[in-house]
This record gives structure tokens, sequence and C-alpha cells, in this order.
């Protein structure tokens, strides 16, 4: 699958402006540049104004291969009067390869026309080696023919407490 360039820098771009907003609570000598891809699926068909279930895995530095749950709002959006995509905001736990969680906040858009997803994500705490975990980045990705949803992610998290 290909992320389309321009969609990916904007991804970035939105991240780097998320951090620069980001309150002085995150120190930036204890994080760590964090990347993952992954796959995700929904478990019921998105109604906005409606919770949808769903869950993914993939493989991200500092967790290696993860698996995860998501609870997300949906949410329609409107170009003006048009409908025009699906807003998708929740919490989502993410457990690691050794069985340590990660809990973190998406705030994900689906844009019909192009079936792309931009969004981003918020680290806010963990178990294990990730507790008091702080981070976060930009997501991008696109929905495949079988109605999942491939992404990347970038950005960062907290050193893990086994290696401060």
């Amino acid at each position: 699958m290909q992320i389309n360039k321009n969609l990916f820098q904007s991804g970035i771009l939105a991240f780097v402006a998320w951090m620069m907003s980001v309150s002085g609570s995150l120190n930036a000598e204890k994080l760590v540049p964090y990347k993952s891809r992954g796959i995700a699926a929904l478990f019921a068909e998105p109604v906005p104004g409606e919770y949808v279930s769903g869950g993914d895995v993939g493989n991200a530095t500092h967790l290696g291969k993860y698996t995860s749950t998501l609870n997300l709002l949906v949410e329609p959006i409107f170009d003006g009067i048009f409908f025009v995509g699906l807003k998708f905001v929740g919490p989502t736990t993410i457990m690691s390869a050794n069985g340590d969680l990660v809990n973190s906040f998406l705030d994900v858009n689906l844009i019909l026309a192009t079936n792309t997803i931009t969004g981003t994500y918020q680290v806010t705490g963990g178990t294990g080696r990730w507790e008091e975990a702080s981070g976060g980045g930009a997501l991008v990705g696109a929905v495949n023919e079988d109605g999942t949803f491939s992404y990347k992610t970038n950005g960062v998290i907290s050193r893990p407490k086994s290696r401060k």
C-alpha cells in the first residue's frame, strides 16, 4: 500500500504543531522516537453519534509486535453543508510484546472521497515499563479493499522505565 506523500507530510506538520502546543509536562529529554505500522478493523458499522469497538495488530519501536483495543466515538465530518467523512475519537489500549500496556487517545479523520485517514494520538499512561508514559504523534493511512485500515504512526514516547 502506498501512502500519499503529501498526506504523510501534512500529518507530520500536524504532529509538529501539536508537539509545539503540548504543555510543559512533557520533558523532551525523556522522549524517544516512536514509529508503528499496523492494520486496524472495526467490529461493527460506524454510526455517527455512537461508539464503535475495534482492534489492531502491528509492530512498533520499543513495543515490538502489539495488539490493541479501540473504543471510539464516531462523529460526522462536514465540508460546509456536505458530508465528507467520519471522525473517530477515543481511547485505545495497546498490549506490547511482553504484555505491558500503553494507553493512548486517538483523534482520526476518515475522508470518504479518498479513503484516507489522518490524525493524532496522545499517550496517556500504561502499565509495567510504560507506567506514566507520555508522548504522541501523527497517524496516516488508508482504507483497504476488505474494509480494514492500514496505518503508520510517527511520534515520540517517554523512555521506558526499564531503560531510564
